[in-house]
């Protein structure tokens, strides 16, 4: 019968310390799981979960999925192997278990035997040598290129080490099994890797029984050391990984926690100051962490040369929660105020995170807490007092408004119509000149399809992202309120919006102030009119813009596509909040493609765009020409030669056209958005306002 007995050659006396041995294992694994429970107790308890079903699906994605790990092919693979080759070695073994106790009420040999034995020993074999192989390549990877941002600590390696060996030596056991045994061929090559190994040993004689035994302490005593230290290093998101992402907020991707007022009057706190003011999962979560530096390697800021590191402010804080339990408790001042400041709010650090660590949740709520001690100086707190009095970051009156409007009869919503679309201008859209082009191209493609809208005018104000990104929450609150009230009068059945971060804001963060509206991106709506034939993508006509820039030579031959005629090629960057918070990647192409020559894309593009830089309140800040993001974002554009440059995003806009100018002078191609550009190819004149 194919099968085998467990505790071959084992006396009852050394079973006996073998199981004091896995109970000091288990004991010290536990001591140490236990520790970092009791650290993750300091913070706010969080809000009871009901969505179980739908958080098993994120958990089994990411985890049973690897769905970001695997985004990077070489350390993918190497997860891949070590982790299911650990989870299919631990379901072995708990089948060698449940075949050794439940013989003392089914007898023996119940379960572990013929073909399902066969089946599982070929399967323990493969999954054994992909364990081992994930191990050599973490290896290799730690001591051969060794890429700078994983990190290397001493222990690193020390485990990996120690899990090559107890890997090895596994397979070392099994091939002496086989040998002392004289398992038959046809049974033994179920076990390839094993019968391999056998074949190599020469197991004869009375040395043999004491060869296999010194093999199987040796193999046991390894493999118990791993269960011992996997709470002690990194190796801890093991078990944390599955319960940070499960555990994580129902908030969506960029939206912060609310400060409510009763619990800041009960605490005095405003934000994240100390360790007791975070939320348990964060602290979780700071532990989760697999210090595999995707995140700062993602960074903007810290590709440009700031000081910013999402993965230092993780550890940063993980050390400083393990301070956390003794007096006096110690402060976020571990996070310098460069570091801090550097943040753009473009979410790539959390978009890289294999266990959804929130950085930027993080971030923004030290933030609070700094701005709420009155520690924010310089163009960054200009710049709120200036939307505390003017209720817009530019300081500009609001009764100019609609100035970008002059000329073209724009309706102002009265009270008595029925609107199809409420068009939500925004500050950049009505205060920066550059920004007015695109409101304009938007009016003039809104009548081309004929769509019943209006504005707010004199009545919309800040949607407050500027405030709530630099870390005043109740000023953003305020203005919030202001504008939930306007909007719910108004009742549109949709807000059109042409900033991203408008889009988030109104659509995703005023809910949690009991403003819930239905708020699309322009490239949307617009795609949407193409789709249902309402305004049809150019074919044939020539911009008067681009007849011109023909007859003066600036157009090369290399850009005529006879379908679409002569258009310049065009390049897209995609903007942080629309393509990597909301996801939106296709509207804009859809447009693009239909209204230029070509589109040539850029290498980071859609989810895994390259900030502008203007995020986090960063557009009202100074910083030092050399540590722009933006000036790094247009070399890559400006690198694919194409003609004119499509943004989605008024702060694209601006940070992109001077980083342009200033990178390629007088011959930087044109930085234009989406609506300038489809707007300005329409096949047809545009009709005048109805009346």
């Amino acid at each position: 019968m194919a099968t085998r007995t467990i505790f071959l050659q084992i006396s009852p006396a050394q079973q006996a310390l073998f199981y004091l041995l896995a109970l000091a294992a288990v004991a010290a694994c536990a001591h140490g799981l236990l520790r970092r429970v009791r650290l993750w107790r300091q913070g706010r308890p969080i809000p009871p979960i009901r969505d179980w079903p739908r958080r098993a699906r994120v958990v089994a994605d990411h985890v049973l999925g690897h769905r970001r790990v695997v985004q990077r092919r070489y350390a993918g693979l190497l997860h891949l192997g070590i982790f299911f080759g650990f989870g299919v070695l631990f379901v072995g073994t708990c089948i060698v278990a449940a075949e050794h106790y439940g013989a003392w009420l089914f007898g023996p040999h119940w379960l572990y035997k013929g073909a399902f034995y066969l089946a599982t020993k070929t399967i323990l074999d493969l999954f054994g040598l992909a364990l081992l192989a994930g191990t050599s390549m973490a290896l290799v990877r730690r001591y051969g290129s060794r890429p700078r941002s994983l990190g290397h600590e001493w222990r690193d390696g020390a485990f990996l080490l120690l899990l090559l060996a107890a890997t090895a030596t596994g397979f070392l056991l099994e091939g002496a099994r086989i040998a002392l045994t004289a398992v038959p061929p046809g049974i033994a090559a179920f076990s390839p890797v094993g019968a391999a190994v056998a074949g190599g040993l020469a197991l004869t004689g009375p040395v043999a029984p004491a060869a296999y035994l010194a093999a199987w302490w040796v193999h046991v005593v390894l493999v118990l050391a791993v269960i011992a230290v996997l709470p002690y290093g990194r190796w801890l998101h093991l078990f944390l990984a599955p319960l940070s992402i499960g555990l994580q907020p129902g908030r969506p991707m960029g939206v912060l926690e609310p400060v409510i007022l009763e619990e800041v009057e009960k605490t005095g706190r405003i934000g994240l100051g100390r360790t007791s003011d975070f939320d348990r999962w964060s602290l979780l979560s700071l532990d989760a962490c697999m210090e595999c530096g995707r995140c700062t390697d993602a960074c903007p800021a810290k590709a440009v040369g700031k000081e910013l590191d999402p993965k230092g402010i993780v550890l940063d804080l993980r050390r400083l929660m393990q301070a956390g339990a003794g007096e006096p408790e110690p402060s976020t001042d571990v996070i310098t105020d460069e570091s801090l400041w550097a943040c753009t709010n473009c979410q790539a650090c959390v978009r890289e995170c294999p266990v959804l660590i929130r950085h930027v949740d993080l971030i923004d709520g030290i933030r609070r807490f700094r701005v709420a001690e009155g520690r924010l100086a310089g163009s960054a707190a200009v710049m709120l007092r200036q939307l505390a009095s003017r209720e817009n970051p530019w300081g500009l009156p609001g009764s100019q408004r609609l100035d970008w409007a002059h000329a073209l009869d724009v309706p102002v919503w009265s009270g008595r119509a029925r609107l199809e679309v409420l068009f939500w201008v925004g500050c950049a859209g009505a205060f920066e000149p550059r920004a007015q082009q695109t409101s304009r191209a938007i009016v003039r493609l809104l009548r081309a399809a004929g769509v019943e809208f209006a504005v707010l005018g004199p009545r919309e104000r800040c949607s407050g992202d500027p405030a709530r990104r630099v870390g005043d929450e109740f000023l953003f609150q305020q203005l919030a309120e202001q504008n939930i009230a306007a909007l719910q009068e108004a009742n549109p059945p949709l807000v059109l919006t042409q900033c991203p971060h408008c889009l988030h804001t109104l659509g995703s963060e005023y809910p949690q102030f009991g403003g819930t509206f239905r708020v699309v991106h322009h490239t949307q709506f617009l795609a949407w009119l193409v789709d249902e034939g309402r305004l049809r993508l150019p074919r044939d006509r020539m911009p008067v813009w681009e007849e011109e820039r023909r007859r003066t030579g600036d157009l090369p031959p290399s850009s005529v596509n006879p379908r679409l005629g002569l258009r310049p090629s065009v390049t897209y960057h995609d903007p942080c909040f629309l393509a990597r918070v909301h996801g939106e990647t296709r509207a804009p192409r859809v447009l693009l493609v239909g209204s230029a020559s070509e589109l040539r894309e850029v290498e980071r593009r859609e989810c895994r765009t390259f900030c502008c830089g203007a995020g986090g309140g960063r557009m009202w800040m100074e910083e030092p020409p050399g540590q722009r993001p933006g000036l790094r974002r247009a070399a890559d554009l400006l690198a694919t030669g194409a003609q004119t440059v499509a943004v989605a995003c008024p702060y694209c806009k601006i940070m992109l056209g001077d980083a342009a100018a200033q990178l390629a002078g007088d011959s930087a191609p044109a930085v234009r958005d989406v609506a300038e550009v489809l707007a300005d190819a329409l096949p047809e004149p545009v009709p005048p306002p109805p009346r």
